[in-house]
């Protein structure tokens, strides 16, 4: 953990992340149970309140949640959803006002649960003054680690991050791309076992996001678990294991990402030639749309059981159908569908209060 760190849409796609709440018991869960995971979280809330308006608001709401050992695990919300709360919270950065969390089966109020654990914050702080080697030498010592080993951590780590050419560079000369990469290997620099990462991709170029996923599905492989927020949703399709969904605060699904994309419905695209002036059949208006593009006609259906009658339709109209090509939801348009589903269903609750 790095010490020295101060933190203050497709058809069918919102049905896919219907609330699906976890089952397991309330805060009275022993840190026994707890310790068969990585990350135990049971009835979490957070309150706010305004020092001007005396207005309470609701950070995180009864938040229920686990994440296994081993694991790549997405945490996925829009901004103010409560992500970077519940990652304070688990790291000691906050208190929460009621309900109970365990780390590697540690209860997060002993200073013991953040041991083995590795810290990457949204926002990190850096001692601009030293140079990478200093910095990560000096989080390595702070983890535990004796003077060698963590002077042999500190220059293995910042070349694994791309930065060991600059070694003697000093911090206030780095980049923001650069800073990110050395806040994840001070993350990492004292070999962790379990790592949470707020906004890791955030900063950085493409080939940066590339090292950032090779070095998380490494962990992996080592068995470490992983647990990062994100709003790059490729990166997290591509790297989970799981999901979890946080919307104004309250989960809204976990699931595998096969899971959520399976579950939006699938849809088939029909490529073809030119820009046929059909009329839409009318017993398909609901499922069946089309658009153009550059010389050719897109027909998207919702049904896959209409995919032999629209493909007849289309060949006895004399169309060039080019392709046929089943399509799913991407995690992004789940995820779109679900924040839109639920600013709906905030502004409802607003007019009823």
């Amino acid at each position: 953990m790095e010490p020295s760190s101060h933190m203050e849409a497709a058809p069918g796609a919102a049905n896919a992340l219907a609330v699906r709440p976890f089952g397991g018991r309330e805060s009275g869960q022993s840190a026994r149970t707890a310790a068969d995971c990585a990350v135990r979280i049971a009835g979490l809330t957070k309150t706010y309140r305004s020092n001007w308006s005396l207005k309470t608001t609701r950070g995180l709401e009864s938040l229920n949640l686990e994440v296994q050992r081993g694991e790549v695990f997405g945490y996925l919300g829009p901004n103010g959803a409560g992500k970077t709360t519940t990652l304070k919270i688990l790291t000691g950065l906050l208190k929460p006002t009621s309900g109970s969390a365990w780390l590697l089966g540690e209860p997060i109020e002993n200073v013991s649960s953040r041991a083995r654990l590795g810290f990457l914050p949204e926002q990190p702080y850096f001692y601009d003054y030293l140079n990478g080697v200093e910095y990560l030498e000096f989080v390595a010592r702070l983890s535990g680690m004796p003077a060698q080993p963590a002077l042999k951590a500190a220059r293995r780590w910042l070349g694994r991050v791309g930065l060991g050419e600059r070694e003697k560079l000093v911090l206030r000369k780095y980049s923001k791309g650069m800073l990110q990469r050395l806040g994840l290997a001070a993350a990492l620099v004292h070999d962790p076992e379990l790592i949470i990462l707020d906004e890791p991709m955030s900063g950085l170029d493409p080939f940066g996001r590339r090292d950032v996923r090779d070095l998380i599905l490494e962990q992996r492989e080592r068995g470490v678990t992983v647990m990062f927020s994100s709003h790059i949703l490729p990166d997290v399709e591509t790297l989970c294991d799981r999901v979890a969904i946080l919307l104004r605060g309250r989960l809204e699904r976990v699931a595998t990402v096969g899971e959520l994309v399976e579950g939006g419905g699938a849809r088939i695209e029909f490529r073809c030639a030119g820009e046929p002036l059909l009329e839409l059949p009318v017993a398909w208006r609901e499922c069946l749309t089309r658009a153009q593009r550059t010389g050719e006609t897109f027909f998207t259906l919702t049904d896959a059981s209409q995919q032999q009658a629209v493909l007849g339709w289309l060949v006895a109209r004399g169309v060039e159908v080019r392709a046929v090509t089943p399509q799913r939801n991407t995690l992004e348009e789940l995820f779109m569908a679900a924040a839109e589903s639920s600013a709906i269903q905030a502004s409802r609750e607003r007019r009823s209060a």
